[in-house]
């Protein structure tokens, strides 16, 4: 690994230290001749050095959906709840993010009215913009599933 990429992605994971500590591990790191350490684990070093209690995790989205699921059979209701309001916060993200394709797909058709008299134009618009849409949606879906898996893995770390 490279020296750009290394501190670029140690300083993703250094995101719960203030600015100020962040740097001085930086400009620690900037100053090592070997970059073939790996960013997460030098991250948990300096939290656990720091004697922060956080602890980051490379989780995949079928682990993350894992830790979910698991959170849903739980008996703690705190988390469980924490879970339901996860999933009305990603309803409520369908909607929000579909407003915007809608303006998107309706300023254009009011403008260009001679080419979207032909129903095949305005069909294949409409399409591409959904899958547009849906591979918005996903992808954001997939990072916040990943988010709240790695969250619910802190948790059980931390118990």
């Amino acid at each position: 690994m490279n020296k750009e990429i290394f501190l670029k992605q140690l300083k993703k994971n250094l995101k719960y230290l203030t600015r100020r500590e962040r740097n001085e591990q930086l400009v620690y790191y900037d100053n090592l001749d070997n970059y073939d350490l790996d960013p997460l684990e030098e991250a948990n070093k300096i939290y656990e050095k720091l004697g922060l209690k956080t602890k980051l995790f490379n989780i995949s989205l079928k682990d993350a959906i894992s830790n979910i699921i698991k959170a849903l059979r739980s008996k703690d209701k705190d988390l469980i709840g924490s879970v339901i309001f996860f999933f009305l916060y990603l309803l409520l993200l369908i909607i929000l993010i579909k407003i915007p394709f809608i303006y998107i797909r309706d300023i254009p058709v009011s403008i260009f009215t001679e080419f979207f008299m032909n129903d095949n134009n305005y069909y294949l618009y409409v399409f591409i913009l959904d899958i547009i849409y849906a591979i918005t949606t996903i992808l954001i879906f997939i990072r916040l599933i990943k988010k709240k898996g790695e969250q619910l893995q802190n948790k059980k770390a931390s118990k």
